[in-house]
């Protein structure tokens, strides 16, 4: 006992809980093995189960062998039938980016459009006032 004066209390608490943590797994892992011809879980197979796959069976069957009659198409009646749809108007496109706030937007459509020099480095402007929001509310008009 005397190499357990020289090791740290801590040291060998912290080893000797690695070597029960390793006993432990080893106990678990070891334990419950099943064999390879074992099965894992058996589902009673019911007769009402058979019947409904059977009737699935025999409807895509049907669904299948099912053919259609392409002359109707050609038919002068098919042929007079007119088109009562409404055309859909185009409706105004969202914003490119819906999470950006309306002024950075408008800034930033403010100095596309009006071709804004870069200010030089020494010189610092201010606005005099916020960006306004754009006539459109915020949203890409294309």
């Amino acid at each position: 006992m005397n190499f357990l004066a020289r090791i740290d209390k801590k040291t060998l608490i912290a080893f000797l809980i690695m070597v029960a943590a390793l006993v432990a797994f080893l106990f678990y892992s070891l334990s419950d093995k099943r064999s390879a011809t074992e099965e894992i879980a058996a589902v009673p197979a019911f007769p009402l189960d058979a019947k409904l796959g059977r009737e699935l069976l025999v409807a895509l069957a049907k669904l299948k062998s099912t053919k259609l009659d392409r002359t109707i198409f050609e038919d002068p009646v098919f042929n007079s039938l007119k088109d009562f749809g409404v055309q859909i108007a185009p409706e105004p496109v969202g914003r490119r980016n819906p999470f950006a706030s309306f002024t950075e937007e408008a800034a930033g459509a403010k100095a596309a459009s009006s071709g804004a020099k870069k200010p030089s480095p020494g010189s610092s402007r201010t606005p005099a006032s916020a960006p306004k929001v754009p006539a459109g509310g915020g949203f890409d008009l294309e």
